[in-house]
């Protein structure tokens, strides 16, 4: 009788973990085939939009537009490494980083994108900071394009070093077993049972150190600059009196951008990074199905936090900031005209050739007649 419930109770228990399963599995569809699909569709066209707007010329004045438009640039630059290999693995179970080769350079640079995105929001906060003392506006010139260019080139020199030990390190073979047979697989992480002890050590502080490089000191230091930027645009601007009020009015709707961007930066990203540094340990996790089940749910809600954040500057900037509005408006506008323009023009051509055939036809058309009469 004992062991007819015991039959039961595991029959029942491997019945509701399969539910779970299949529960967990549809749930990674809707995530990484659906929305993460969407994510890269649309954050792909509108951060390049968003680029091209930031650099009209009414705004690539303004040095913040610029950074911006970087940020942009970096943010298409994570959706096409990240964000799309964790659509392909997680929601159509392709693997891009079976070799060496592949996992070492693939992870390099979605990191690199990641880091460098992040401290761009740093340098342009820095930026905006060193404007906002005079509320004067930065007028676009040469120098000042060259030299925004070689910090940004600097900048991403420099967030090589950072994550060197991805490009040298990461990943390592581990032994499976698959239908009663050992097999060889390459995993493409840090292990801490490697015989490489700086190797065993990233496998358990490298979510730390992503945390520190990534989030932590790049939050801390916007959000110290976000409040001297505030106090200095908005609440000190009666010392400002000297500039005129469009002027003003115009720098503070380009401040306005950069906030919404760091707000969302610190809304999104920071607490999914958080998370990930304080619960990942991966014999724990497995140790018990509920906490795996648990947990597995919780991070890819994490996931579409960060991945969203990367897809929605051009939503930040245009919720924003009506000049951004503005500019887009003009845009569509000019694209249309020009676009009827070109119409406009091909049905002339095509009027004048049309004209010009027909000419030519009645030419030999007379031609022929008068050969005839004579």
């Amino acid at each position: 009788m004992t062991d007819f419930n015991l039959n039961i109770t595991m029959n029942s228990s491997n019945a509701a973990t399969e539910a779970v399963w299949k529960t967990l599995g549809t749930f990674y569809k809707i995530i990484y085939r659906g929305y993460f699909t969407f994510l890269i569709v649309f954050g792909t066209s509108f951060n390049i939009l968003a680029a091209i707007i930031l650099l009209r010329p009414k705004l690539r004045r303004f040095s913040t537009c610029r950074y911006m438009a970087v940020c942009s640039i970096l943010n298409v630059g994570v959706l096409l490494t990240n964000t799309l290999y964790m659509m392909l693995v997680m929601g159509f179970n392709i693997d891009i980083r079976g070799t060496v080769f592949w996992c070492r350079m693939h992870v390099f640079i979605s990191q690199w994108f990641r880091g460098f995105a992040s401290w761009t929001l740093v340098i342009v906060a820095i930026d905006r900071y060193k404007r906002s003392r005079s509320l004067r506006p930065k007028t676009s010139s040469k120098n000042n394009s060259n030299s925004e260019i070689i910090i940004v080139c600097i900048a991403g020199l420099i967030l090589i070093f950072p994550n060197i030990h991805y490009l040298v390190l990461i990943g390592d073979y581990v032994k499976l077993e698959s239908d009663g047979q050992i097999v060889n697989h390459y995993a493409c992480t840090f292990l801490k049972n490697n015989t490489n002890s700086l190797h065993s050590w990233l496998a358990s502080s490298n979510a730390w150190l992503e945390l520190i490089t990534i989030i932590f000191i790049p939050s801390i230091l916007t959000l110290i600059f976000n409040i001297f930027i505030i106090k200095n645009s908005f609440i000190s601007s009666m010392h400002n009196e000297h500039l005129q009020s469009r002027s003003r009015s115009r720098t503070r709707r380009v401040t306005t951008m950069l906030l919404a961007s760091n707000i969302g930066f610190l809304a999104l990203v920071s607490p999914a990074q958080i998370f990930y540094a304080l619960t990942f340990d991966p014999v724990q996790i497995k140790s018990h199905e509920i906490n795996f089940f648990s947990y597995m749910i919780k991070a890819q809600l994490y996931q579409c936090l960060i991945n969203t954040y990367y897809a929605m500057n051009f939503v930040l900037c245009f919720a924003s900031s009506s000049i951004f509005r503005r500019e887009i408006k003009k845009f569509i506008v000019n694209n249309h005209l020009n676009g009827r323009l070109d119409t406009a023009s091909n049905n002339r051509k095509r009027s004048t050739e049309r004209e010009s055939e027909t000419a030519i036809i009645l030419g030999k058309k007379r031609l022929t007649e008068s050969t005839i009469d004579t």
